[in-house]
């Protein structure tokens, strides 16, 4: 069980921590035009560089939003008298957790359970497979591609039944018969 003076130390250290991390998220630089009406002249390094910078800076403001949003639901906890308390079991958080991550909600058991759920859910099928029916995309082909199972061809058979972009140039010799 927490003490008043060392809620009231975590509380101090959190609103500093809130100030510091909205003071950061103020200053983050995210003008990023130029004020050209055309990129035609530049490097296409220079784009890349600008697009890195600017998914670099929404990483950091998503993150700085989440830390925020735990500083917030530990605040609101002290208010209500249940900060140090794990919001899943009500146990004791350890002082040394709370002393680490003052932000801090969950007991190490929980907040490692909840780790886990998090990494599990990195881990589903891409969410194309559930618009994708298997049935219509993959019925009845073979692997070659082909409808029928004694018939096999190869990808490039496939695709020269459409056609070949063979000119007289690229014929040995580069010799046009045509021209003589």
């Amino acid at each position: 069980m927490l003490t008043q003076k060392q809620i009231d130390t975590f509380k101090e250290r959190l609103l500093k921590e809130k100030a510091k991390t909205e003071g950061y998220m103020e200053n983050r630089e995210e003008v990023y035009d130029e004020g050209e009406l055309s990129h035609y002249d530049n490097h296409p390094a220079d784009s890349g560089e600008e697009l890195f910078l600017r998914e670099r800076d929404q990483a950091l403001t998503e993150l700085d939003e989440d830390f925020l949003s735990d500083v917030d639901k530990a605040l609101l906890a002290i208010e209500n008298g249940t900060y140090g308390k794990c919001e899943v079991c009500g146990e004791d958080i350890e002082l040394d957790r709370l002393e680490v991550i003052p932000e801090a909600t969950l007991c190490i058991k929980h907040a490692r359970e909840q780790e886990e759920d998090e990494h599990q859910t990195d881990r589903e099928r891409p969410v194309e497979e559930d618009v994708l029916n298997p049935s219509e995309t993959a019925a009845r082909k073979q692997l070659d591609g082909t409808d029928d199972p004694g018939q096999s061809t190869d990808a490039f058979s496939q695709v020269e039944d459409f056609g070949s972009s063979d000119t007289i140039a690229d014929s040995e010799g580069n010799h046009d018969p045509t021209g003589e």
